[in-house]
């Protein structure tokens, strides 16, 4: 079976290469495209689908565009093991339902419609040949008894079986088996599903359609994103499921070159926020592009300068190419060819536009991230403070046992003013960090212990405290208590907005976030461990609580002195 789907293959893209459909097409006027066909099986679409669409294959397969293809290796495939001719399909009607407690994967189904009139004796009757697997009689009798065809496995679809039924002699079911034979046992419904009416509305003069219904993915979508690492204002971006009902994508390739994307709001207020969120991206998008272009304007380069021209004076008709007009609950967006204009005008339009946003939206990445690192290291901070006035001191750099032995690190000992008390409670804080019991914590590492930068292994933060003589942190010592101490707001003479407090190090420095061990300060080559976390530089905590971006161009003595907390040297204002 693989050799046989190898040469189909292989065959549909040597034709393609060697004679494209647009050299044939032109040797001869076009035919006028078949007519429409109506969209089977609609009263079929379950109301929980949460993908659903359309192609009008009579436009491509009827016509001038499959001209250049084999087409008759695939009637011929399709007559000896499918039992019907490909070529003669009409339409094909799609849906997809979310997974479920019971079955962790979507279920898919298509309703086919074809021209040709299909024989209940023949219909999918070799498919066998081409299978991987066959259910036994029991197991069809059991679950697949309504499937009026075939239930099959392929090697290269593994979520479920495959089942073809006959609905009448010109269209058929095709799909998952549990959703082909939900379909059968359901039926046609006595009315249209929301989602069947959403295929009926779009219904027009489109030869493909895809709708996406957010309503029973809505609690899942919500659920992935609360978990995602968004500060503010990209947070914002969090209410997109809430605002949203569906998505639908037409598009046209034969009458016509084009495609309308149309993001249909829950209501109006809630289109309004959609709308606002696509200015604010497209504000943000345009800022990095003038920054990028006042960059490439400054170049040695004439061409980087010439570019950095055209990107000034297109900026803003680019980007107003791509804000959506608002139709009542809908924010629509339209690409377009007609008559005689260049088909790829758009798809140019487009792709240039691609190549010159790429570099801005690299740079709107990395300024997220470089936010949410500042987010995290606030964080931290806060939490040792917290931690402060809970036990007058700042966490040790680790704490000890009776014998001044090292065991776990200031990052597990701050957990409970992270609101990480479970996982807090879950150290042998008597034992090291690399014990059998506490070893197995490793892989639990908080996100805020990641900076978003960072390719370090799972289970290794590059937020580390600098350990010293005259640091932040010294090598702690046991109280007469017996407990360890970490420093106090007394111990920072040179002032805590003038003193280091954490740092985002390099990946070569990271460490496992257990683990008692942070950046030991070597004055002589005081950039060990640091400077490269960020493009240009790295993000310092100071024990005040502010978080400060060193560029990796302040003088080395200022480093040194911003890293030592009692060394009395005045620091110079614009570091």
């Amino acid at each position: 079976m693989r050799h046989l789907f190898s040469a189909i293959l292989i065959g549909f893209l040597s034709a393609t290469m060697a004679f494209p459909p647009q050299m044939l097409m032109a040797q001869e006027a076009a035919a006028p495209a078949p007519a429409a066909d109506d969209l089977p099986g609609l009263a079929y679409v379950p109301a929980n689908s949460v993908g659903v669409g359309f192609v009008k294959a009579n436009r491509f397969l009827g016509g001038d565009f499959a001209r250049a293809y084999p087409v008759e290796v695939v009637e011929a495939f399709g007559k000896k093991y499918l039992g019907f001719d490909p070529m003669k399909i009409t339409s094909i009607t799609f849906c997809i339902t979310p997974p479920t407690p019971d079955y962790p994967y979507p279920d898919m189904f298509s309703i086919v419609r074809t021209s040709e009139t299909l024989s209940q004796e023949t219909f999918l009757a070799n498919i066998e040949e081409l299978a991987d697997g066959m259910p036994e009689e029991e197991e069809i009798k059991e679950f697949y008894s309504a499937i009026n065809g075939s239930v099959f496995l392929l090697d290269s679809f593994e979520m479920d079986y495959l089942a073809g039924h006959l609905l009448d002699e010109h269209s058929f079911l095709f799909g998952t088996a549990g959703a082909v034979q939900n379909a059968v046992e359901t039926g046609p419904g006595a009315e249209l599903t929301e989602p069947a009416k959403m295929l009926q509305a779009n219904n027009n003069d489109a030869d493909g359609f895809v709708g996406i219904n957010v309503g029973p993915v809505r609690e899942q979508l919500n659920g992935m994103l609360a978990q995602a690492p968004l500060v503010p204002p990209f947070a914002m971006y969090k209410q997109i499921p809430n605002y949203t009902e569906s998505i639908t994508l037409s598009c046209y390739c034969t009458e016509k070159m084009g495609a309308v994307l149309k993001v249909n709001g829950v209501d109006k207020t809630a289109t309004g926020r959609l709308e606002d969120m696509v200015q604010f991206t497209l504000d943000l998008g345009k800022q990095a592009m003038v920054l990028q272009a006042n960059q490439m304007l400054k170049s040695d380069d004439e061409i980087e300068v010439a570019m950095g021209k055209y990107q000034t004076r297109i900026a803003d008709e680019m980007l107003n190419g791509l804000k959506p007009v608002k139709e009542g609950n809908s924010l629509v967006l339209k690409f377009e060819q007609e008559g005689n204009n260049v088909a790829a005008t758009n798809v140019a339009v487009v792709g240039i536009l691609v190549a010159l946003l790429l570099p801005a939206v690299q740079q709107a990445r990395s300024a997220a991230r470089r936010m949410q690192s500042m987010n995290n290291l606030k964080q931290i901070i806060l939490a040792m403070h917290n931690y402060h006035d809970t036990y007058r001191t700042f966490p040790p750099e680790a704490n000890l046992d009776k014998d001044g032995k090292k065991l776990l690190s200031w990052r597990v000992m701050i957990l409970p003013f992270l609101e990480q008390n479970v996982l807090y409670e879950q150290f042998k804080l008597d034992e090291p960090w690399d014990s059998e019991h506490n070893k197995q914590l490793i892989q639990f590492m908080p996100e805020v212990y990641r900076n978003p930068n960072s390719t370090a292994p799972e289970g290794y933060t590059t937020y580390l405290v600098p350990l010293g003589k005259d640091m932040a942190f010294e090598e702690p010592k046991l109280d007469a208590n017996g407990r360890a101490t970490g420093p106090r707001f007394a111990d920072f003479s040179d002032g805590m907005s003038n003193t280091i407090f954490a740092v985002e190090a390099n990946d070569e420095a990271a460490v496992i976030w257990t683990k008692p061990s942070d950046l030991e300060v070597n004055l002589l080559h005081i950039w060990n461990g640091i400077g490269k976390s960020q493009p240009g530089g790295f993000q310092a905590a100071f024990v005040d609580g502010s978080v400060r971006f060193i560029s990796e161009n302040v003088d080395a003595n200022v480093l040194k002195w911003l890293l030592q907390r009692n060394d009395g040297q005045e620091i110079p204002g614009n570091f």
